[in-house]
């Protein structure tokens, strides 16, 4: 259209991948014309925008590609960026070595030091919590109809630094190898019982979006639309962020670390203005948050160190349970329900533990006290029957007890209630308003 193409003239235009095409207006929408050293596509006037010999290199990459059948479209998700350091990369190594250390010792004990770091998908720690005295009903393939307005929440996968048991917070680490399985297997699950999505709602984190595209890849559903919004974040970790749990524990005490970690209410040392992991930071998120209110100290000393005006909103320094839940669950209530819910429409939501945490205190009625109490694993779809009001697993073809072989902690007697009794099999939408 804007070059005024012809049906024949389109076949010999051709953009190789990865290579930007830039046009160029005048004050009154009139296309500037490229130079004769300007690179451009035939019968267009757009400029291919790139570093010196790039597009040759793709142009031959292109032409290699097309000579060749594709034997794995798995390759064409989205990879794992490389966001790991030197001494990640190391610590991982060193952990693989000792893994297959430990399986060749007969002595039990070598295991115990490592117990809590390798128990980062399902959390065995306290997997008896869900046992001792507590009665759970599990709503195992609670949905009459797997089409039927459905909120399916997961937390994303495992990632380097659940790996090596660090605070991750709002750090942006992509998923292990590990995550991009437990991703995999969840879509794997959904499509096993035949659910589909209209839509997807995410945070602004790498992990959660690439979660996200593993399940709707399984699915064979990746043209879902999918919304990013940083409510869905992680809990900010503060000054804890990036650090070992077990550092923190030896330097201030596990009694101190279990408050940080555990407490409803306790936020964790905040970070200060200029710290690397403070948001207000990332020019991402000054350019794109807009419903976080102003901060007028923080403004008032930017734009005297800019010299100019500077806009500087009130992003969180560190955050608790509480702070978290304030924002997941509004965000729940007040957009997705609106846009999606309330429409009839299927959700699905790849989050973080605790915002999913406050999206479920709000639909499982769970009391503050309790809040602590729930885990969820990773990469475990937990499916919200609209209709029914309950929250149920599904069946994964293993026969395992889901009590055996995830640990939600003692707050599962409210996550797992039995689900209403479904006497209006015509379900209206309108019902979600009242």
């Amino acid at each position: 259209i804007i070059d005024n193409i012809g049906d024949e003239e389109i076949q010999d235009v051709s953009f190789p991948k990865g290579i930007p095409l830039i046009y160029r207006f005048g004050s009154n929408m009139e296309i500037v014309e490229p130079s004769e050293t300007d690179l451009t596509p035939i019968h267009t006037s757009g400029i291919f925008l790139e570093k010196p010999k790039l597009l040759e290199v793709a142009i031959a990459k292109v032409k290699k590609e097309d000579s060749i059948l594709e034997s794995d479209l798995s390759g064409r998700l989205p990879g794992v960026a490389k966001r790991m350091s030197t001494v990640e990369e190391s610590l991982l190594q060193l952990r693989k070595e000792k893994e297959e250390w430990s399986k060749s010792d007969e002595d039990e004990s070598s295991l115990e030091d490592d117990e809590e770091i390798n128990d980062e998908r399902f959390e065995t720690e306290s997997a008896s919590a869900n046992k001792e005295g507590i009665q759970v009903t599990f709503n195992t393939n609670a949905v009459n109809n797997p089409k039927d307005p459905v909120v399916v929440l997961i937390r994303h996968g495992r990632t380097p630094h659940n790996k090596l048991s660090l605070f991750t917070g709002w750090e942006d680490p992509p998923l292990a190898e590990e995550g991009v399985e437990d991703a995999k297997w969840a879509g794997r699950l959904l499509k096993k019982h035949g659910f589909e999505f209209d839509v997807v709602y995410t945070s602004w984190l790498y992990r959660a979006i690439q979660t996200a595209w593993y399940v709707l890849y399984e699915m064979d559903q990746l043209w879902v639309p999918l919304m990013k919004s940083w409510r869905l974040n992680e809990r900010h970790y503060g000054d804890l962020t990036g650090k070992s749990k077990k550092m923190i524990g030896n330097i201030y005490g596990e009694d101190q670390l279990k408050k940080w970690r555990k407490g409803y209410k306790q936020r964790p040392p905040q970070v200060s203005s200029y710290s690397f992991n403070y948001p207000g930071n990332d020019k991402r998120r000054i350019k794109y948050v807009k419903d976080i209110r102003v901060s007028f100290t923080e403004t008032i000393c930017r734009s005297i160190e800019d010299r100019k005006f500077s806009l500087h909103r009130k992003f969180p320094k560190g955050e608790s349970l509480k702070d978290t839940m304030e924002r997941s669950i509004p965000f729940y209530t007040e957009r997705i329900v609106p846009e999606a819910i309330a429409k009839g429409k299927r959700v699905l939501i790849t989050s973080h533990e605790n915002a999913i945490r406050g999206i479920l205190m709000h639909l499982c009625e769970i009391p503050e006290e309790s809040m602590t109490d729930l885990n969820l694993p990773n990469g475990v779809p937990l499916v919200y029957n609209v209709r029914r009001k309950c929250i149920s697993l599904l069946d994964d073809g293993t026969g395992d007890d889901p009590l055996e072989k995830y640990n939600f902690g003692s707050a599962a007697q409210y996550l797992f209630r039995p689900c209403e009794i479904d006497e209006d099999e015509d379900w209206y939408v309108g019902s979600l308003n009242e």
